[in-house]
């Protein structure tokens, strides 16, 4: 799997243990060139950043790619509430109904010029008696689904995809983020009573909503960690590395000014001159970086209001993400909004056997998540399939030897 953000391309293989538990075997990290914010900004950069992130990846795994699962994150990415209906096959609901109404929606006009990434029920209705969360086995003459579509430009997304295909390799699914990540780190309470995921990346920030395990919301703003760190680089005149170092190791969005105060000496943007320090107390850091992170709570909480949703969940905010490792955030969000949150991790993915991978990689374990659960279910539906063959031959042994005991 590969996940492409704008500060990192990160390329992830992985193998699944007797216990269930997927060990990572193969993790290739790369400074991000050529993409911000999802968008292609220099197509040779980007094909480079991806390439060597591969190629890194293979050499430690010593196992060759040749295709991947592909997440997507940008504020060019939308969603679309849709609802399409069809008669019922046969008397009760089956898989085919739901495909023939997922098949209605997505060929409304409005999908011409987009590129769909993804598509989930959010309600089921049999007969116009909606709340209806399984169909399946269901009599009704008469099946709507109302759709969560999450979709981006075709042009944007035919860019995206060539920088990829063009390293020798090929593109099995493309999955959005926030439905990745969520996938990874919530809990099946989480995700059965409803629970928000935000995903703090690079460039961008992205919220989704899931409640009785389906996904039913997401919204993204162009805005992420690198924007603070540019942030504190310009108001402090020092590099953006400087900055970079200094927000990881010592930015807090809780004010630590009564503590004795110790003075952080930062090389001044004039590297040149070895004598050009700066001074900077953690009072000053928490005075730059508090109304940024003030700032997305903000258009987090309004998000969640604006879904229509909030009665669905649960006042539970999960964080996943590099930029959501800042010191105090789970405190500073309850503060400010009563919600109770966390730093999601991976479930079920591990690094160098014993070692938990980090909040920035939860979306390529969700990747990797989701590629295991469609195996499984691919699985699952060809043993079904080879029972119902099965327990046919076994019905038809057993009328072809009733009437020979009985005729003949």
């Amino acid at each position: 799997v590969i996940d492409i953000g704008s500060s990192k391309v990160s390329c992830m293989q992985s193998s699944t243990e007797s216990n269930g538990i997927s060990k990572v075997i193969g993790l290739g990290i790369i400074a991000t060139k050529g993409i911000k914010a999802g968008i292609i900004t220099d197509f040779n950069q980007a094909t480079d950043s991806i390439a060597l992130a591969i190629k890194d990846c293979e050499k430690q795994s010593n196992e060759r790619i040749s295709d991947l699962a592909v997440s997507i994150s940008s504020h060019k990415c939308f969603t679309k509430s849709i609802k399409s209906k069809v008669f019922i096959k046969d008397e009760r609901v089956t898989e085919v109904d739901i495909d023939s109404c997922k098949t209605k929606a997505l060929g409304d006009d409005y999908f011409l010029d987009k590129k769909v990434i993804h598509i989930s029920p959010k309600d089921y209705i049999i007969d116009q008696a909606n709340g209806i969360t399984n169909p399946i086995a269901m009599y009704g003459t008469e099946l709507e689904v109302e759709f969560l579509v999450t979709y981006i430009g075709l042009n944007k997304f035919k860019n995206y995809i060539e920088c990829i295909i063009s390293c020798n390799v090929d593109v099995s699914r493309v999955v959005f983020s926030s439905y990745a990540a969520g996938y990874a780190v919530l809990n099946d309470n989480e995700l059965q009573l409803g629970s928000v995921i935000v995903d703090m990346g690079a460039r961008t920030t992205s919220i989704g909503i899931f409640s009785n395990k389906n996904f039913i919301y997401s919204n993204v703003i162009a805005f992420g960690g690198d924007n603070i760190t540019e942030a504190i680089a310009r108001k402090l005149s020092i590099t953006f590395e400087e900055a970079e170092k200094l927000k990881v190791m010592h930015a807090s969005v809780l004010d630590t000014s009564k503590e004795e105060e110790t003075l952080l000496e930062i090389p001044s943007i004039n590297f040149e001159n070895e004598e050009n320090y700066i001074q900077v107390s953690k009072r000053e850091l928490f005075d730059i970086v508090k109304p940024y992170y003030e700032e997305v709570l903000k258009w987090i909480n309004d998000s969640i209001k604006r879904s229509e949703y909030a009665h669905l969940i649960g006042k539970v905010l999960v964080f996943t993400g590099g930029a959501s490792q800042i010191d105090g955030l789970s405190i500073f969000v309850n503060n400010m909004y009563n919600y109770n949150s966390r730093i999601g991790t991976a479930k079920n993915l591990r690094f160098n056997f014993h070692h938990i991978l980090d909040a920035s990689q939860s979306v390529s374990a969700g990747l990797i998540q989701n590629e295991l659960n469609l195996y499984s279910k691919k699985n699952t539906n060809f043993l079904k399939g080879r029972e119902k063959k099965l327990e046919g031959k076994i019905n038809l042994s057993f009328i072809k030897q009733w009437v020979g005991e009985n005729f003949f």
